[in-house]
């Protein structure tokens, strides 16, 4: 039975929203830990490892730490060693949660989008991987859009999505994880937002300008039917 909607479209975050982004980052480790060992007497099993616990201790230059670690410094080394993460086609998968809720939106007939910031490439590799294409109606890359000035909160990205939806604001959903980029500009555009409040996220944020907080708070995917029936 077709059911009544307020609400058109539904658009999501990507990284931490339609699965863990940690998910991505071990599956990067392990592609680096490889290359690591092909080219040293190091074990990949202990790279991995180091990786893991240099990344929970801090996730700022975790590769050039490494090869720091090892005394194997390097600029070839390294700039391999990025190349490859940033490259690398992941070993992901949605997490059934996901994949319920997104079968559910087409089966109804809500509009699919993924606003998403980061390179490119790595972005469109994640997006393959999780067989995300299939699902959705449109997806944007915000540097696409002219580079990283247009990641969120910029409102181009926003727009450009209400345009190729053809949808007013007040028909769209904006479902994210990060209070610092996701919700402001949706808020200011009268999309309706939610954040999708997990225990997989791997960044937090400490802001309270009301401007920036969601309308809604979910703790599963599954809740948007409460929101959009």
């Amino acid at each position: 039975m077709a059911i009544t909607k307020k609400y058109k479209a539904v658009i999501f975050d990507l990284d931490d929203t339609l699965y863990p982004e940690k998910d991505y980052i071990i599956s990067g480790f392990k592609t680096v830990s490889q290359y690591i060992e092909n080219k040293t007497n190091l074990d990949f099993e202990e790279i991995f490892a180091t990786l893991l616990e240099l990344f929970d201790k801090d996730r700022k230059r975790v590769f050039n730490r490494l090869l720091e670690v090892y005394d194997i410094y390097e600029v070839s080394l390294l700039q391999k060693s990025i190349e490859l993460y940033r490259e690398h086609y992941p070993d992901i998968s949605l997490p059934l949660e996901t994949l319920e809720i997104l079968n559910w939106l087409k089966d109804n007939g809500f509009k699919i989008g993924i606003i998403t910031d980061g390179r490119p490439e790595g972005q469109w590799n994640k997006i393959k991987a999780l067989g995300l294409q299939e699902y959705c109606d449109a997806i944007i890359i915000t540097d696409e859009l002219g580079g990283v000035e247009f990641r969120k909160p910029n409102a181009k990205g926003y727009e450009k999505m209400l345009k190729i939806l053809n949808i007013k604001s007040e028909e769209a959903l904006y479902v994210g994880d990060n209070i610092a980029k996701d919700f402001v500009t949706a808020n200011r555009l009268g999309i309706t937002t939610v954040m999708y409040k997990n225990e997989i996220g791997l960044y937090s944020s400490s802001i309270n300008d009301k401007s920036y907080m969601p309308k809604y708070i979910i703790s599963s995917l599954n809740d948007l039917k409460k929101i959009l029936i």
